[in-house]
Parts: structure tokens; C-alpha cells; sequence
């Protein structure tokens, strides 16, 4: 596997600082934000720095719980990122988008809900990790992705590599709590479905690197969570459905997808 180049490779510990100090200026003034995207990916899995998944950041992404957007505005500039006003004025409520001086840096920040192939309610549950969102959310924001490209992939590789699958969040990957995301939404289980089948499919063909028997339990311990899990009334309708009727969307971006 071949990871991508999306900036200078020098630039990756800039990044990270930046990410993390945001999260704890966050806390000092009494603002809940927790990191998403690679980088999060990053922080928590080791064999995101192996040669085989080894990727770049080009930008920083966040969910932010209840928060003022000027108190959001304010503590971004003070780490030299500036509002996008155009877009803010049209999307701010739900996302938000901030840009360094030189306009190469990008801060993607969801209020609360992730929406992009399909809306997640991150907000929920931002208490349970620091300075990220706890490793289930971390997982569907990768494996909510239709149109899944290879960062995305690696970032995937490397959770699977480095965290078993269980019930809690202790550096866990909690299948409950993503069966019951997928249980009670069709369309962000048959998303998710489909990106085990390609995780399954990486490691049985290119496993060059990572410990493919153990990522390939664990995609089958998710599998396994969404299938028996409870299912919605509303689920039930939307399968009988199916794929006659697009389950997702393609998300427009003025710069790009997750980092």
C-alpha cells in the first residue's frame, strides 16, 4: 500500500501541535471540541506511522459541542486560522470553515452532528475521549464514506491494526455503540457494509505491513454487531427499499472531504 502525499511531510508535527493545542485552549475556556480526521487517526494509532499506512495531513478537522461561533472564531485566530465569512454565512450552524493567512491551511469544524455521505450525531458522546472523538465515531466518519479513497482507507487500516473491537471506549473499538448507530439508519449500515468489504479485501490482497488476520476478525466482529443489532421501525422501511433509491449523499466541498 502506497500512501498518499498531501503535503510536506515536514509539516506533519506542525499540524498536530496546532490540533491538540486547539483542544486544550478549547478546555481552558470552557469549549468542548474534539478531533476528527487523520490526524485523530493519528494520535491514537501507531501503525499510522508505519511506511505501509503512512499518510499526509494537509488540514485539521473537529466537532465542537454548544459553543457560540464567535467564542469558536475567536479561539482559532489566536492559532492563526481566520473564518471563511462566505461560507460561514451560508453553513455556519452546522459546519464551519477557517483558513490560515496564506489560505493553504484548512479547519473543518461540524457543530455538534457530522454530515457528509450520512449525519452522525458525534455531539452525543464528545465527553468520552480527549483530544478526540472516542474510536467507534472515529471509525464511522471513515467508514460513512461512499466514494472511499485511499487516505481514507489507510486511516482505517491503521485503527483496525492497532484496537480491538469490544463494548467499551478504552482505546476500544465500541461495536455497540456502532451497531446501534447502523440499527436504527439503513443507509449508514449498507455504507458501512460495503467498507468492511473493502477493508476485507485490502488486507486479503495487499497486507504488506499490517497484521491482516487481526484486522480481518475485527472487520468481521463489526459485521457481526451491525447485523444482530436491533433494527428501527424506520430501518425496516428503508431496507425493503434498498438500493433502488440512493441511500447517501455525495457531500459538496469547497475544498475536500475529511482530512
Amino acid at each position: 500500500m502506497v500512501a498518499d502525499d498531501d503535503g510536506p511531510r515536514e509539516d506533519r508535527p506542525v499540524l498536530v501541535g496546532q490540533a491538540t493545542a486547539v483542544v486544550d485552549r478549547a478546555q481552558e475556556a470552557g469549549i468542548v471540541v474534539r478531533l476528527i480526521g487523520g490526524i485523530a487517526v493519528a494520535l491514537h494509532s501507531p501503525s499510522a506511522h508505519h511506511r505501509a499506512l503512512r499518510r499526509e495531513y494537509a488540514d485539521i478537522d473537529f466537532v465542537a459541542g454548544a459553543v457560540e461561533r464567535r467564542a469558536l472564531d475567536d479561539l482559532l485566530a489566536r492559532v492563526g486560522y481566520f473564518p471563511d465569512k462566505r461560507f460561514n454565512s451560508l453553513h455556519g450552524k452546522t459546519r464551519r470553515l477557517y483558513f490560515d493567512e496564506s489560505g493553504s491551511r484548512q479547519v473543518d469544524v461540524f457543530m455538534s452532528h457530522f454530515k457528509m455521505c450520512h449525519e452522525l450525531p458525534l455531539g452525543e458522546r464528545l465527553a468520552v475521549d480527549s483530544p478526540t472523538v472516542p474510536l467507534a465515531e472515529l471509525f464511522l466518519t471513515k467508514a460513512q464514506i461512499v466514494q472511499l479513497n485511499q487516505k481514507d482507507l489507510l486511516d482505517l487500516l491503521a485503527l483496525l491494526a492497532d484496537h480491538p473491537v469490544g463494548d467499551g471506549d478504552e482505546e476500544t473499538i465500541n461495536a455497540d455503540r456502532i451497531a446501534k448507530l447502523c440499527g436504527a439508519d439503513w443507509g449508514l449500515a449498507k455504507t458501512v457494509t460495503l467498507t468492511l468489504d473493502r477493508i476485507a479485501e485490502a488486507v486479503a490482497t495487499d497486507a504488506a505491513g499490517v497484521d491482516a488476520p487481526a484486522i480481518a476478525g475485527r472487520v468481521e466482529q463489526i459485521r457481526r454487531a451491525i447485523d444482530d443489532a436491533p433494527k428501527s421501525m424506520r430501518w425496516r422501511a428503508r431496507a425493503r427499499v434498498g438500493e433502488r433509491v440512493p441511500w447517501y449523499e455525495l457531500p459538496e466541498d469547497p475544498r475536500r472531504g475529511t482530512a
